[in-house]
């Protein structure tokens, strides 16, 4: 029943971003691991603290590189949403990862965030606070169009210095 959930899912995903022309891994999530043809992520615990790592492995390439993080109050997310885009000319690989959320407040079931890493060389990039779905491109030459307001709250800052990273995740000021 899970597995057909997960596939179900996983085509609802993929209809709507060829709708929006961006390319959607068509993956198989476990409960520590995503993977699709060729890219395997595996998330594992570091310590019996927060800490966890993410592992990326080309399964054509054989290309594999490991990062290590802190949680959100717990040492073992789950992948909850891979995708694969082009943000400020960059292919990326963007992983929303899932924290059980253990704390006194009841209302709070679980906290998001996303993790973006080049395409080519699994180089990390930038980490920010929620799903990938909150994500929108605001040029950093842009100071503020007219449609700032409507904006997602989590947004793609580009840079235009090309030694430097392609771009930041940053938080929408509240108004």
């Amino acid at each position: 029943m899970r597995r057909t959930l997960l596939t179900i899912f996983a085509w609802a995903v993929s209809s709507f971003a060829v709708a929006a022309q961006e390319v959607v891994y068509r993956s198989t999530l476990a409960e520590q691991s995503v993977e699709t043809a060729d890219l395997l992520i595996v998330l594992e615990p570091v310590d019996e603290d927060v800490r966890f790592a993410i592992t990326l492995h080309n399964k054509q390439t054989g290309l594999e590189r490991q990062y290590e993080f802190d949680g959100e109050g717990a040492s073992d997310p789950r992948p909850f949403q891979l995708a694969s885009m082009r943000y400020c000319g960059s292919p990326v690989v963007l992983l929303t990862v899932e924290y059980p959320w253990r704390h006194e407040l009841p209302q709070y079931v679980r906290a998001l965030e996303t993790f973006a890493f080049h395409s080519s060389d699994f180089a990390f990039i930038d980490k920010t606070f929620g799903p990938l779905t909150d994500i929108a491109i605001l040029d950093s030459q842009d100071h503020g169009g007219e449609d700032f307001g409507m904006q997602p709250p989590v947004l793609v800052q580009c840079l235009s210095d090309p030694a430097a990273l392609p771009f930041v995740f940053s938080m929408k000021a509240k108004d």
